[in-house]
């Protein structure tokens, strides 16, 4: 029976792009060998861990959504423990990956794997979050 999952999983910062992009066809294999569908890969991205894991503080977030059935989940859950590259994965069930998809684009501004690997030598850091401060300071220093 095919199921939908979010999968996350962190892989190390230290691999260059030619060990990042095996490493991903590797898993894609894997999904493919147990008749899965990769439904939308998302490349969050090189950031810093909470908190160190296996020695490493940064890693690359990934974000897939995929269809398959309970062999492909444990084939998956069993290689990413094997794999030294991968720091850390989760994946869990959804009900529909694309309300999932939707509502994690909603709150986090990402871009399909193939449109962030075009801007990935961009750093994304904004400052959007600090959103017209200055005028609320100007009007209170009118004395």
């Amino acid at each position: 029976m095919m199921r939908d999952y979010e999968a996350v999983f962190i892989t190390s910062a230290d691999l260059n792009s030619e060990e990042q992009a095996e490493l991903l066809d590797r898993v894609r294999g894997f999904v493919a060998r147990f008749e899965g569908q990769i439904c939308r890969e998302y490349l969050w991205g090189r950031r810093k861990l909470a908190y160190p894991i296996k020695k490493k503080d940064y890693g690359i977030y990934h974000l897939w959504y995929l269809s398959g059935d309970g062999a492909m989940l444990e084939e998956l859950e069993r290689q990413f423990g094997y794999s030294e590259q991968v720091i850390r994965a989760q994946i869990i069930k959804v009900e529909d990956w694309e309300s999932a998809a939707a509502k994690f684009e909603s709150l986090v501004e990402l871009k399909p794997a193939e449109e962030a690997s075009e801007e990935e030598g961009v750093d994304e850091d904004d400052d959007s979050d600090a959103v017209e401060t200055e005028d609320e300071s100007t009007e209170t220093n009118e004395d």
